[in-house]
């Protein structure tokens, strides 16, 4: 099962790279360190350009995951949480560096053959341009990227019409692979065009599943079926100059400043993100007595106790447990609440020690207390039950991955297919959960028991058949898709908008936290620059695709 390969190492093209990156950018005005477009060359762009875009994967995927329970959300109420302000990095960092950057690279390439380099920024920027259309809506394109001396003010273009334009690039860049050429330094597939042109497809059908377009998704045959082929993005373990880890070990560039997400798991002064409580209930609960095994992989418990559950209660450091804590929607059917974790084997929480849904309360001193990321993806520490306090350079060291598009999800989404089209969804679902379960020890750890796995497989698919409608079925089928998306909740924020499964997720903290947000409001720094541009009265306009999609979110 470890089948990962580091895709790019320490070296001082990756710090070359990384300085490009930031020197690129076209809000300044003139850089006396930088690289000029006349003096650059491709395949730094491209080096550029396929870093930012893991930064740029990783951080609009954590705000899907937290919307949809995978990640913890801060914050009572859904319009304070995503506030215009904090979208402002996501959108100049997509239009001023990334798009930017393949645009001057398309022109030094074409120039030069490199249909390799055009075929992957062609790619990556099909992707981003469906998630911003996913997120936002409508937004600039046919007069945006033009350059310096283009239209400052772009109208935005339908949602439909940037959806069409990606797939668009999506068939231009499998033409692009098709036609050779010299390969690049490639982060994602070691010069493979084969395996771009599965992620190609793989991205193009995911936008035909939000389109509702079942037979023109079923058409398309050549894409991401096998673990070999995932579309991810190898970090690194250096911690400076330039800091190569994985966001969630520590703080990553831009890391909880720019992007606004989580603490480093990883620091002098312990954990500085919470777990996602709703996440950790159901993997440790699973199916009748069999827990999921990807626990201690997805997962380092520093304590072996919950306070106040399996533990004395220690309220300088947990609230949960506590006399007065709980609201109603905040406990499950057995009347325990989500913060305490567990199982039906044993009613012990097992120091799996994170944060409600939109619990907002001060930050106490439980840095080396709380349950932090592992193995997977992080490049965390594999819990081998030592439950020792963990500092910046343990476990892995930060060399984790940023899934962008695997085989599993896409499996995920065939079973969706499947239900729409009569088929059989619970082939679908049990491949899409076998390659998720196989995945998950490739970074480091222990192979996970093959006898773990069958029992685990065998025990959801007992649950499965014991359903008696559809609508269980399919919580069960949404709730191993975000399980297996931890990493990258992009498509768990669509799934959850198109079907609204599964409906189990643990309710905000907040009594009254507003209408779930169906998509995002502009950026800030979009509606007050752009005088074309008009901000959302609130967060229930519902993108294009979504016209149709689920109600009563929650």
């Amino acid at each position: 099962m470890k089948k990962i390969t580091r895709l790019f190492g320490l070296s001082l093209t990756f710090f070359f790279l990384l300085g490009a990156c930031e020197t690129l950018e076209l809000d300044l005005t003139e850089n006396p360190n930088a690289l000029s477009p006349s003096q650059a060359d491709a395949t730094f762009f491209l080096n550029a350009i396929q870093v930012d875009f893991a930064y740029w994967v990783h951080y609009i995927g954590d705000r899907g995951g937290e919307l949809t329970r995978i990640n913890y959300m801060n914050g009572r109420t859904y319009r304070n949480v995503y506030d215009p302000s904090d979208w402002d990095h996501i959108w100049r960092t997509a239009y001023r560096t990334i798009f930017e950057d393949i645009r001057l690279m398309n022109n030094l390439a074409s120039e030069s053959g490199l249909t390799y380099h055009i075929g992957m920024g062609k790619v990556i920027q099909a992707y981003m341009l469906l998630t911003l259309v996913d997120f936002f809506g409508d937004v600039p394109y046919s007069e945006a990227l033009q350059g310096a001396e283009g239209n400052l003010n772009p109208v935005a273009d339908s949602g439909s019409t940037v959806y069409q334009a990606a797939i668009d690039l999506l068939n231009s860049a499998i033409t692009d692979f098709n036609s050779g050429g010299p390969v690049p330094n490639d982060f994602y597939y070691g010069g493979n065009g084969s395996k771009w042109i599965k992620a190609a497809n793989s991205i193009k059908k995911k936008a035909l599943l939000n389109l509702g377009d079942f037979s023109g998704y079923n058409a398309i045959t050549d894409y991401i079926s096998d673990p070999a082929d995932d579309f991810q993005f190898s970090w690194g373990s250096n911690p400076a100059t330039p800091d190569t880890r994985h966001p969630w070990y520590g703080w990553g560039r831009g890391g909880g400043t720019e992007y606004n997400s989580g603490g480093a798991n990883y620091s002098s002064t312990g954990g500085g993100e919470y777990m996602s409580n709703w996440l950790m209930f159901k993997m440790l609960n699973g199916y009748g007595a069999i827990k999921d095994p990807r626990m201690v992989y997805y997962f380092y418990r520093q304590v072996d106790a919950t306070p106040g559950f399996d533990s004395a209660a220690n309220e300088e450091v947990l609230e949960c447990g506590l006399p007065g804590y709980f609201v109603p929607q905040q406990l499950r059917n057995d009347d325990t609440p989500f913060c305490a974790p567990t199982n039906s084997v044993s009613e012990a929480a097992n120091g799996y020690w994170g944060r409600d849904h939109g619990n907002d309360n001060g930050i106490p001193p439980d840095g080396f207390l709380r349950t932090l990321r592992g193995v997977y993806p992080a490049g965390g520490t594999f819990d081998d039950e030592s439950y020792e306090g963990q500092v910046d350079g343990d476990g892995l060291g930060g060399a984790g991955i940023t899934p962008i598009m695997l085989s599993s999800w896409m499996h995920f989404m065939n079973a969706e297919v499947e239900v729409n089209t009569g088929g059989n969804a619970k082939a679908e679902t049990l491949a899409g959960l076998t390659d998720a379960l196989n995945k998950t020890d490739d970074l480091g750890g222990p192979d996970l028991d093959p006898a773990d796995i069958e029992s685990y497989i065998n025990a959801f698919s007992s649950e499965w058949d014991a359903q008696t409608s559809q609508e269980d079925r399919l919580d069960l089928w949404a709730t191993e898709f975000f399980i297996a998306l931890t990493g990258n909740g992009i498509d768990a924020y669509n799934s959850y908008r198109r079907n609204g499964y599964p409906r189990d997720l643990q309710p905000n903290i907040e009594p009254d936290p507003g209408s779930f947000p169906v998509s995002m409001f502009y950026p800030s720094n979009y509606t007050s620059n752009n005088s074309n541009a008009t901000q959302k009265s609130d967060l229930s306009v519902r993108v294009f695709w979504n016209s149709n999609g689920a109600t009563n979110l929650k």
